[in-house]
């Protein structure tokens, strides 16, 4: 494209006392007319056509308010970049038009020092410095004055990502570092970070809590709600899984207290020792009646950072499983049972089913129960040797999942270790409970104390120490930008 046709129009100011003369529309070959916004059409704004002599004769030629003229102009090099893009779109090229200021560029040419003393190898056009790049002549700036204006377009594009940004920019312009300081900024963006779903760095690698070696040196505790209904008064079903064999167990009830969690694990308990017991924090979990009852016990209780059911990953997958088998069961049989009939026997069923983990029986695994299908005269008795060898084989086979799905979920992932009184931006709690326009993520805030590989504390300001444990998978670090 080697012109557009501007229209001149003299306009009434602000105060409406005094006349300016303004472009109110640009106009292509083609007969596309692109109408100017209000804050870009005082011809103070567009200095590169001011610079012409054809503005000098249109502005002796505009008097009264209200007089207009249409006038093609030839465009140069200058009026190029400033009034057209890498695909010769004008209306992409108006949204940046009032960023870049020509006399900006000038004054930054002038001043540094590097570009005076090269000047002889640029190419000067119109008092502007070009530096051939690739056969390309681009635009050459100071490294301080590039970061305003990536500064500048990042801001007004609303926040475009890194390509988008280096294909807005680079093309036209060249300056030490220029990629890099327009990565820097989009990553180091604090709109971006704590806006975008999409486009920033995925830290933390999956981690093993244990693992366990016999049963019940790890248990979990999940509740799964909205059963209410189903021929039955109750709401909730309480579940209670054993790490090292699967084995489950249920509670059914109303409520979600303190004594719901008790009469769970008595159903351990009353027969065996747990050693450690992971659950999210429910209130009825987080009551002092429990925790009391633990401390009786002698359990270890550990809670899951906010936000973050992937830790109790063996529960989450056993609750679909579970909802799943008693959803079928409820909707096969015409003599309609309460749910939580179906639950338990259900649950017999599936300790009884061998797990595609393990390759053994649940039941098996904890008592040393045969439970395949086979008529009992066929049935062989195992010696206690061969069933401890099974478990051994057992654990071996969880282990190898683990890590085959360990180096699935890593693969696009950054190990990140944190460190006290580093800042970072946090999740801003479930989804489920934000406004669409809600900030995703908050801060930043302080690291005060590391709890483990993955579990940071965080001074975010909530009362309960258990809301400020955070998951390292929803940390962002604050990066300080000097753009």
């Amino acid at each position: 494209m080697d012109k557009l046709r501007f229209k001149f129009e003299v306009l009434g100011s602000s105060d409406g006392k005094t006349n300016i003369i303004c472009i109110s529309s640009i106009e292509t070959p083609h007969g596309c007319v692109y109408n100017l916004p209000d804050e870009l059409k005082p011809a103070s704004k567009h200095t590169a056509i001011i610079a012409t002599d054809v503005y000098t004769k249109i502005k002796n030629s505009l008097k009264r308010r209200h007089q207009s003229r249409s006038v093609w102009i030839p465009l140069d090099a200058t009026l190029k970049i400033v009034y057209l893009d890498e695909n010769e779109n004008v209306e992409e090229k108006l949204k940046i038009v009032n960023m870049i200021n020509l006399e900006d560029i000038i004054i930054d040419q002038r001043k540094n020092e590097y570009i005076q003393q090269i000047k002889t190898k640029l190419i000067n056009k119109n008092n502007i410095y070009y530096k051939k790049v690739n056969k390309y002549e681009k635009i050459i700036l100071s490294e301080e004055f590039s970061k305003k204006i990536i500064k500048d377009v990042h801001n007004n594009m609303c926040h475009i990502g890194t390509k988008q940004m280096q294909n807005k920019i680079n093309p036209l312009y060249t300056a030490n570092n220029l990629s890099k300081n327009i990565k820097n900024h989009c990553t180091s963006c604090e709109i971006c970070i704590k806006n975008k779903s999409r486009g920033q760095n995925k830290y933390g690698l999956m981690s093993h809590l244990g693992p366990a070696t016999e049963p019940f040196e790890i248990v979990s505790i999940d509740t799964i709600g909205g059963f209410g209904g189903s021929r039955s008064t109750k709401k909730y079903l309480h579940l209670l899984v054993d790490h090292f064999t699967r084995y489950a167990f249920i509670v059914t009830s109303k409520t979600q207290s303190a004594n719901d969690f008790i009469k769970l694990v008595k159903k351990v308990t009353d027969s065996h020792s747990i050693g450690m017991l992971l659950t999210d924090q429910y209130p009825g979990i987080n009551s002092k009646d429990f925790k009391d009852f633990l401390n009786q016990k002698s359990v270890t209780l550990i809670f899951t950072a906010v936000n973050t059911p992937f830790s109790n990953g063996l529960n989450e997958r056993l609750n679909q499983t579970l909802v799943n088998k008693i959803r079928c069961k409820t909707n096969e049989i015409s003599n309609k049972l309460a749910w939580t009939t179906i639950a338990h026997n259900w649950l017999d069923k599936y300790n009884d089913t061998v797990h595609t983990v393990t390759g053994f029986a649940l039941r098996y695994l904890l008592y040393g129960t045969d439970v395949s299908i086979l008529p009992t005269e066929l049935k062989k008795d195992k010696s206690q040797l061969e069933w401890l060898e099974d478990r051994k084989l057992a654990l071996k086979n969880s282990m190898k999942s683990h890590n085959y799905n360990k180096q699935i979920f890593d693969k696009n992932r950054t190990e990140m270790n944190f460190n006290v009184g580093d800042m970072v931006y946090v999740e801003n709690g479930n989804k489920l409970n934000r406004n669409k326009l809600d900030e995703l993520r908050v801060g930043p805030f302080e690291i005060i104390e590391r709890k483990s590989n993955s579990i940071y504390k965080i001074n975010t300001g909530y009362k309960k120490t258990e809301s400020n444990l955070f998951h390292v998978t929803k940390l962002i670090p604050y990066i300080q930008t000097n753009i």
